[in-house]
């Protein structure tokens, strides 16, 4: 009876276990929904099928990064102490992005200027991080397997957001259907990190990381 009681629970302790997302990698996930999510609209917007207010999508995108840094002290320049100062930044994003959202074109400019700022230089920053830091892909392409492809997943999310910084801060650069191409990867390479941030997470759990 015990046994029969107990092959009835793991399938849906299996089930579980492997929906056991990390919350890194659910926001990075919500951003890349966000980023695919844009490209693709962005090609009707293109075409003046859809309404469009530039400065409610800066500010839905502050949003979600101030989730990232209340609730993690992950900012877009690289990781810092969840400390009262760091939630306060974020919380303090999130209202302009807040405003942003719901006064369409009263913080137009400041917004755009600051999301560029903060993919550009962001991305600049956490690529150099990556490249020059002793734990990160230095030490990551020593080994097989998922830690090169999460090397590989960093580099095409900071390269991308770099790009899409300096589309930002310079209007015009490209085109809209090229901005929505380059969305569209971006997005996908979100997915490809969050997908190896979990795997990598599976192979090498925290409890086991030697430092």
């Amino acid at each position: 009876m015990v046994e029969e009681t107990a092959g009835k629970e793991r399938p849906g302790l299996k089930t579980r276990a492997e929906s056991d997302l990390s919350l890194e990698v659910v926001i990075l996930i919500v951003f890349g929904v966000f980023m695919l999510l844009f490209g693709v609209l962005l090609f009707r917007i293109h075409t003046g099928e859809l309404p469009y207010a530039p400065d409610s999508t800066y500010g839905l995108f502050l949003v979600i990064v101030s989730f990232q840094i209340i609730t993690m002290g992950r900012t877009p320049f690289g990781d810092l102490r969840r400390s009262w100062a760091v939630i306060l930044l974020g919380v303090c994003t999130a209202v302009i992005g807040m405003v942003a959202c719901f006064i369409p074109g009263l913080l137009a400019e400041p917004v755009r200027i600051l999301v560029g700022i903060l993919l550009s230089a962001g991305g600049a920053s956490l690529m150099l991080q990556l490249l020059f830091s002793r734990d990160k892909a230095r030490l990551w392409l020593k080994a097989p397997g998922i830690l090169r492809q999460l090397t590989l997943a960093c580099i095409l999310v900071y390269l991308f957001s770099i790009v899409l910084g300096l589309v930002t801060l310079l209007p015009g650069i490209t085109t809209d259907p090229q901005t929505a191409v380059l969305l569209i990867i971006y997005g996908i390479s979100y997915f490809y990190l969050s997908w190896c941030i979990q795997n990598a997470n599976r192979a090498y759990p925290p409890g086991e990381r030697t430092a």
